[in-house]
């Protein structure tokens, strides 16, 4: 009798089991990985090279901008301190003040110089990123992807994962340039 009271338990465990665990592997659907190298993609992309041309051109304007200031700004001292001697005290200090403030507004207006150069970088990064999202989910739906990785946070990969090339491929002719400006 114990024999067979074994069994039966043995027997509803193992049934038990089979309807709470059956439907767990039913919800996961079948998995296929891609990877994608983003920084490639950001860097040799036609659209942003051309974009960090124009970046570029328009940084060394900014930083002759900058020099000519600090240049100007110099001089200005210079004429300050030696002119100190032929001043009255109320004078120079009124001019000192001045010259305080003109530094100060000087050193807010190139911080935005400089800052503007880190908003057209982020600008133009997005907007290739925003062009390669569809692209990804394109070429994602014809070969099965079901996630994809970006390549930095993949360990090892087949290189039949990788999809750059082809997403870069079409990038390049939906998105040969982008227009940078500082406004």
């Amino acid at each position: 009798m114990k024999f067979n009271i074994k069994y039966k338990y043995i027997l509803v465990l193992s049934l038990l089991s089979q309807l709470f665990f059956s439907p767990l592997y039913a919800e996961y659907p079948d998995t296929n990985i891609g990877v994608v190298d983003l920084n490639y993609v950001l860097s040799d992309s036609d659209a942003a090279v051309d974009a960090a041309k124009q970046i570029e051109n328009y940084a060394k304007q900014i930083e002759e901008e900058i020099k000519k200031s600090d240049q100007s700004l110099i001089d200005e001292q210079n004429v300050l301190i030696e002119s100190q001697q032929i001043m009255a005290p109320a004078a120079f200090d009124e001019k000192r003040k001045e010259y305080e403030n003109k530094v100060q507004n000087y050193n807010i207006t190139r911080q935005e110089k400089l800052m503007s150069i880190d908003r057209i970088v982020s600008e133009s990064r997005n907007e290739v990123l925003n062009a390669l999202k569809p692209i990804l989910e394109e070429i994602s739906n014809e070969k099965g992807i079901t996630i994809l990785l970006e390549k930095n946070s993949v360990l090892l990969n087949a290189e039949s994962m990788d999809i750059t090339e082809e997403a870069l491929k079409i990038l390049n002719k939906k998105l040969p340039s982008i227009e940078v400006s500082l406004n």
